[in-house]
């Protein structure tokens, strides 16, 4: 008889988040995790938790590292809304500028009163490019893109509804920001020379866990030819896992049927890039990942997310007054005209409610993936995985979920710990 093959975990948690541990073994053990994933905790400026385990290739068995990284699909969204948020602390930009103020030549058919928050809250009427489906050479031809979208014309009235941009708020965004941006800067350019080199030095010196330092923070969108040999190989899961987690979540029925609807926007902006195939896989094409797309492609670890994402907790990135702006969402939950279910985005994130009500921002990504800043109790989670799962992202993912709300039991624990009343929302 054939040997089970031992699945490789390793990583370190603090003594009261423990259990974590198990539930990331569980996750794999018990068949919800078919490839390989990372998961990290800050609570406080504190790495709690640094797991990682599975494999970084299933097909070889190649393992999970610590220097693994992962395709990190629609997280890199939060990557590219702290970038926004920054020209925003510097003067530089307001959310509420219409685009012609930067870019006079997209206001052409009927996009002139876009706003740059509209595009980053999914409401600028692009969800997709009608009758567009890219070369390889327009998505590297700056001049090309330009081109192609000055010239579309919105699929819906700007501003009327939510409609996910799931890939064209990639393509949108970097284009306002090269012409923002002092220096003409890809979004992914600036965050390597304005975040991912400055402010990673010590981050971490002070905790007493056994954590190697990074020279920067391990995230990278395009020009990321160097980092191949570390990236994980995505994995498309079997169809005994979409059972699995069909029974665990029947709402994922109603998502996918607007997710497969052929006359629905979904379909519509997976023809984009139908040239590269239809299942997300084609993320594995290092040549779609070397274009800089900061909707969808970067890559990174968990532990790089979470870390990221504590530099806007603690204030190191933004001022107060910025901070201020984009830590709650403003406005009531819309329902999601792309997705198929309501949600909360604002300021080019996704807001949450945690395990115990309060509210997070961060971002999900396709097939597992998800990074959550909670404000109120200084908490940051980020979860990775190449072992693409059908639920997609947002509170439909067992693996992740049954770890979030492990790290929130353990959380109250803590000597003294009080939960701190419940942000209200303005109408």
């Amino acid at each position: 008889m054939k040997q089970k093959r031992e699945i490789p975990i390793h990583g370190t948690t603090d003594n009261i988040f423990s259990e974590v541990r198990d539930s990331f073994r569980r996750n794999f053990t018990e068949g919800w995790e078919k490839a390989g994933a990372s998961f990290c905790v800050i609570h406080k400026g504190k790495v709690i938790v640094d797991l990682w385990g599975g494999y970084a290739d299933r097909e070889c068995f190649k393992e999970w590292k610590e220097d693994t990284i992962s395709t990190i699909f629609s997280c890199t969204k939060s990557v590219t809304a702290i970038c926004f948020a920054i020209l925003v602390d510097r003067g530089q930009l307001d959310y509420s500028d219409k685009v012609i103020k930067y870019w006079p030549e997209f206001g052409q058919n009927g996009k002139q009163d876009i706003t740059v928050e509209m595009v980053l809250s999914h409401t600028a009427g692009l969800p997709y490019f009608p009758g567009v489906t890219f070369s390889e050479d327009e998505l590297i031809d700056n001049n090309k893109l330009s081109y192609i979208i000055e010239n579309l014309k919105p699929v819906y009235t700007p501003g009327t509804r939510t409609a996910y941009h799931a890939l064209t708020f990639g393509w949108l965004t970097d284009q306002i920001f090269r012409r923002v941006d002092s220096a003409h800067r890809t979004v992914g350019q600036f965050f390597k020379e304005e975040i991912a080199t400055k402010h990673c030095e010590g981050l971490f010196s002070k905790n007493h866990l056994n954590i190697i330092l990074f020279s920067d923070i391990d995230i990278h969108i395009g020009e990321c030819a160097s980092e191949e040999n570390r990236l994980a190989r995505l994995f498309k899961c079997p169809p005994t896992l979409v059972s699995r987690e069909v029974a665990y979540d029947r709402s994922i029925l109603k998502l996918a049927r607007y997710f497969y609807n052929p006359r629905g926007y979904f379909s519509a902006a997976r023809r984009n890039l139908s040239l590269y195939g239809t299942d997300f896989t084609m993320f594995n094409n290092s040549d779609l990942r070397a274009v800089g797309q900061p909707a969808v492609n970067g890559i990174g670890s968990a532990r790089a997310m979470a870390q990221l994402h504590q530099l806007v907790l603690d204030g190191t990135l933004l001022s107060k007054d910025t901070f201020e702006k984009i830590k709650y969402p403003r406005n009531m939950t819309a329902f999601d005209h792309m997705i198929g279910e309501p949600q909360n985005k604002e300021h080019g994130f996704t807001y949450f409610k945690s395990p115990l009500k309060t509210w997070q921002f961060g971002h999900p990504g396709v097939g597992g993936q998800m990074v959550r800043a909670d404000v109120d109790n200084e908490l940051i989670v980020a979860y990775l995985t190449n072992g693409m799962k059908t639920a997609g992202c947002e509170d439909h993912i067992f693996t992740f979920n049954r770890l979030q709300r492990k790290v929130y039991e353990c959380l109250k624990r803590i000597p003294k710990f009080e939960l701190p009343p419940p942000e209200e929302i303005d109408e």
